[in-house]
């Protein structure tokens, strides 16, 4: 498993949404934070456990919870929400405040990518109302997007991020400089908080926390089946057999009040629907809409008058003259004869009279010089001027127009013909609006006229209203009685539940004895087995501890042997000639170098490929340890070690050793 990313967004001081790069390559596994106090680098550091774990990032391990936790927890989310630099009230956003950790992890001989997101908001009044979402996301390579996690049901989304990194060895990869030191506090020969944290390590590790539950169980389930005489409980369980045929024998006399009930309900409805059908024989259907029939009758004659008045509009017009189609067409050929021999004799009399001018010039012996013309000269240009004019008129007179129309009156005859034509066109539209108004008047009266009088009507009306209210008081009392029945039913079930249990608690009271010698066997086989698994791992546990103490303490002749006592989980040391090394005998730098090793020889113990983070891991060393966990310590520790330190811890110095 590998880290990749960090987002946080509203979260404590970090404002809005910040993105945090975890990646490293596999020759460079060190990823470092640097910043001063204050700076936000435990926020980080507290954000990633939260966002993997929830509620169990804030305790210890399995027996660190407790009654009202989960208020707490909430508290602590609430308290979480990113508030404005200013001391003001809550970040005002839309969105929620959430902290989202991305991490590559090999499954099935195939790496996928997971992202883990836990966001939450809160309302009014801390911590009360906290709404919290957690949402796990796959990525398998070639895939542009997370998909949300379908091979694991959402309420186990959790257990699967703990079957990566469970919540026991947690402590083991999450760790911080305080929490070192507080371990290394000596008492002369060995502290509490250290064995504690050890043995809850190693039992998680090994999965025997899981066996010290299962024996805690047989114990409570040994309590609870060890139990006195059956007599007592056979009384019990007759009593309750009593109650339940009492109770069946009501069940019984409901369902036949039931029945009857069904029955009258029945009978009502019979007498309701014969007096609706005699209400439709008599025209019920239309004495309900009678008054919906009137409106409708004096709609239909205002759109009847409406269409005889436009048709009485059109025949008082030009319609009539629709009537003789053929002769308007001749009518109108007549005009445009007519008004074309008009325009002819216009131009002919106009012709005549230019000639007319011509001829007087032609005779003034003052043109004829002019134009260089005899007489005889003037008389064949007379002569040429009365053929072009008789060649003009062709040779005759244009006869008088038949009937003389003035331009106006030929006009206003054209336009008569035109609206004619046009009523023609619109006549059969306002006649079939007419007609078709008629026929819905007579269809109206029919439906008026065929309507019962409400005094015919009115008490088969009343009669089906009352019989309505009867049903209605029947089924009110059926659903009483079967509310009643369902209460029956539910306490038959209970007291067949409790008889159940009653005769169970009889089998058991009478194989008590035999339940109890079988749990001790089982709790006697799980310690032994938990005692050798234990003692089989200690040895590879104080391996690994020799190992890490010789590689951080810089004094390479102080430590000859390490051992972890398997029921106590006391690590005791030895000098090189075998002579017992006391805590007292170490220095403060000493005792937190040893507690860093024995952490890094549980995480290797427990074979998991998982990354380290550390919260300023160097706050309390001297120089010397500094450097000896700068080189030594950071490199090797892991695949992937994300260090969070002041420039203090990891100066301008330490940095140089440590960036190849």
């Amino acid at each position: 498993m590998i880290l990749t990313e960090a987002v946080l967004t509203d979260y404590g001081l970090y404002r809005g949404r910040n993105e945090i790069d975890l990646s490293c390559a596999a020759d460079r596994p060190v990823v470092l934070v640097g910043g001063l106090n204050g700076a936000g680098k435990t926020t980080l550091f507290e954000a990633v456990r939260l966002c993997l774990y929830g509620a169990a990032a804030l305790g210890g391990g399995r027996g660190s919870r407790r009654a009202g936790s989960r208020r707490a927890y909430e508290e602590f989310l609430a308290r979480r929400v990113h508030r404005p630099a200013d001391g003001g009230g809550l970040r005002a956003r839309q969105g929620r405040t959430s902290v989202a950790v991305t991490f590559g992890f090999f499954q099935g001989g195939r790496e996928s990518e997971y992202r883990v997101e836990r966001s939450w908001s809160s309302g009014a009044g801390g911590g009360a109302g906290v709404d919290e979402r957690l949402e796990v996301g796959r990525r398998r390579p070639g895939e542009p997007d997370f998909a949300p996690l379908d091979a694991v049901q959402r309420p186990h989304w959790q257990q699967f991020i703990e079957g990566i990194i469970p919540r026991g060895i947690m402590q083991l990869f999450f760790f911080d400089g305080e929490k070192v030191a507080r371990m290394a506090g000596g008492d002369g020969g060995g502290n509490g908080a250290e064995e504690e944290a050890v043995r809850e390590a190693f039992n998680a590790l090994l999965g025997l926390d899981a066996v010290e539950q299962l024996q805690a169980d047989l114990e409570v389930n040994l309590a609870r089946n060890l139990t006195g005489g059956g007599a007592p409980l056979r009384a019990e369980y007759e009593r309750t057999r009593a109650e339940r045929d009492e109770n069946d024998g009501v069940a019984s006399r409901l369902r036949e009040r039931l029945a009857q009930k069904e029955t009258d309900i029945d009978a009502v409805r019979a007498r309701i629907g014969a007096a609706e059908d005699r209400i439709a024989k008599l025209g019920g259907g239309f004495a309900a809409r009678r008054e919906e029939s009137k409106a409708e009758l004096a709609a239909a004659r205002a759109e009847h008058e409406a269409a005889c008045q436009r048709l009485r509009d059109m025949c008082a017009g030009a319609l009539p003259f629709a009537l003789v189609p053929a002769r308007l067409a001749r009518l109108r050929g007549a005009i445009r004869e007519d008004m074309e021999a008009q325009r002819r004799r216009a131009g002919q009399a106009a012709l005549e009279a230019g000639m007319g001018r011509m001829l007087a010039r032609l005779d003034e012996g003052g043109f004829r010089t002019g134009a260089g013309l005899d007489a005889a000269g003037a008389k064949r240009a007379a002569r040429l001027v009365a053929r072009a004019a008789a060649g003009e008129s062709g040779g005759k007179d244009v006869p008088e127009p038949p009937m003389g129309l003035s331009e106006s009156q030929a006009s206003g005859l054209v336009r008569v013909i035109d609206e004619a034509d046009r009523a023609a066109a619109g006549l059969a539209e306002h006649a079939d609006a007419a007609a078709a108004a008629a026929e819905r008047i007579a269809g109206l009266e029919s439906s008026l006229a065929k309507a019962p009088r409400d005094d015919e009507i009115g008490p088969l009306v009343s009669e089906v209203g009352r019989l309505h209210s009867e049903e209605g008081r029947l089924r009110a009392e059926a659903d009483h009685i079967e509310g009643r029945l369902s209460s029956s039913t539910a306490l038959r079930q209970h007291l067949n539940s409790r008889l159940r249990e009653t005769m169970s608690r009889i089998y058991k009271a009478e194989g008590s004895q035999r339940s109890a010698e079988l749990t001790r066997r089982v709790q006697g086989v799980l310690e032994e087995y938990a005692g050798r698994l234990r003692a089989k791992k200690v040895r590879t546990l104080e391996r690994h501890l020799l190992e890490s103490a010789r590689t951080l303490l810089h004094k390479g002749d102080l430590i000859g042997g390490a051992s972890v006592d398997p029921e106590t989980f006391r690590v005791s040391l030895s000098r090189p000639g075998g002579a017992e090394l006391r805590r007292d005998e170490l220095s403060e730098g000493e005792k937190q170098m040893l507690a860093t090793a024995l952490l890094w020889a549980l995480a290797r113990t427990s074979g998991r490929a998982l990354p380290f983070m550390i919260d300023t891991p160097l706050a309390r060393l001297d120089r010397s340890h500094r450097d000896s966990i700068v080189e030594r310590f950071l490199p090797a520790a892991s695949h992937q070690v994300i260090v969070l330190s002041t420039d203090e811890e990891v100066n301008e110095r330490r940095l140089a050793r440590l960036a190849p």
